[in-house]
């Protein structure tokens, strides 16, 4: 599977070369929102007003750029999150709506959620994609060569919430002229007590026992394919598994599950695609913080 180098892939060429600024912020948006120092609260904060309630949507965003012909040269489509807060008879709660000081800290909950997928959509920068596309274009009219594609963007996107946190994945795909799309795998979670963003790390009182435990997955997916992990994966898997719950890897949750997921080119050469690791959260229950089981389990 080791056919790309780790250090000069062509991922990290288009990543740093193609859109240099937009995409080295996309890639660090989820990154962003963790804070810097974890914060595991003793008592929860309080969260919803017992006459509120909120709904989390995934909502379309997209456009198309034509040509001055006509032909299509650029276009994204993005499932973007939207939460909005509701009384319980169904009526909308935004700043213009809100009766109370409580009922503002539910709008300014929501608005701090919602933020951070507007910023994730400008700094997706879909307006460098297009220039870049109308150049490409340009010069294939110049050369009198066919154009029968066009550079896109894409964010498919699911959220799995309780009254406590929400968990969004996603899944960002790109193309701009090159032999083939890529894919980057994305991953948002909000406390909805403190009104803010966490990272998994914050949920551990032992990271090493999971740690161990990818390490252990990671020997059995090589050996699906007949191969050693250092052959299968670029040769520093380790350090990047081990680094699995404060940056190198996205971490969702679902109802039973903690998923531990990279990208292509994350871990292993684009040909081996995503590598994609699912634990069971009864089996870490044991290895979490208060603050963890807090968030997951009551």
């Amino acid at each position: 599977m080791k056919s790309e180098n780790h250090q000069t892939s062509p991922y990290l060429r288009a990543l740093y070369g193609l859109l240099p600024l937009a995409l080295v912020l996309l890639f660090l948006t989820a990154c962003a929102l963790r804070p810097v120092q974890p914060s595991a609260p003793s008592e929860p904060a309080p969260g919803l007003p017992e006459n509120l309630t909120f709904e989390i949507e995934t909502e379309p965003d997209s456009d198309i750029s034509r040509a001055e012909d006509g032909s299509i040269i650029a276009a994204y489509s993005y499932q973007l999150p939207v939460m909005r807060i509701y009384r319980k008879n169904g009526a909308p709660v935004t700043e213009e709506t809100a009766a109370s000081g409580r009922e503002m800290d539910a709008v300014e909950m929501a608005r701090t959620f919602n933020q951070a997928f507007r910023q994730w959509k400008s700094e997706a920068d879909f307006p460098a994609l297009e220039e870049l596309a109308r150049n490409d274009y340009a010069q294939k009219q110049s050369d009198n060569v066919k154009w029968d594609y066009h550079y896109e963007q894409g964010l498919e996107s699911s959220v799995y919430q309780t009254n406590r946190f929400v968990s969004v994945s996603g899944r960002f795909y790109y193309y701009a002229g090159g032999a083939h799309p890529n894919t980057v795998l994305l991953g948002w979670n909000y406390d909805m007590e403190k009104a803010a963003f966490f990272y998994a790390g914050q949920l551990f009182q032992d990271t090493e026992a999971v740690t161990e435990e990818l390490f252990h997955m990671a020997q059995e997916r090589a050996a699906e394919w007949n191969m050693t992990p250092e052959e299968f994966f670029w040769e520093d898997y380790t350090d990047i598994l081990n680094a699995w719950s404060e940056s190198s890897a996205v971490v969702t949750f679902d109802e039973f599950n903690m998923t531990v997921s990279f990208s292509p080119y994350d871990i292993a050469s684009y040909a081996a695609g995503e590598q994609i690791f699912t634990i069971p959260l009864t089996w870490l229950k044991q290895y979490m913080n208060q603050y963890g089981q807090h968030l997951l389990f009551t």
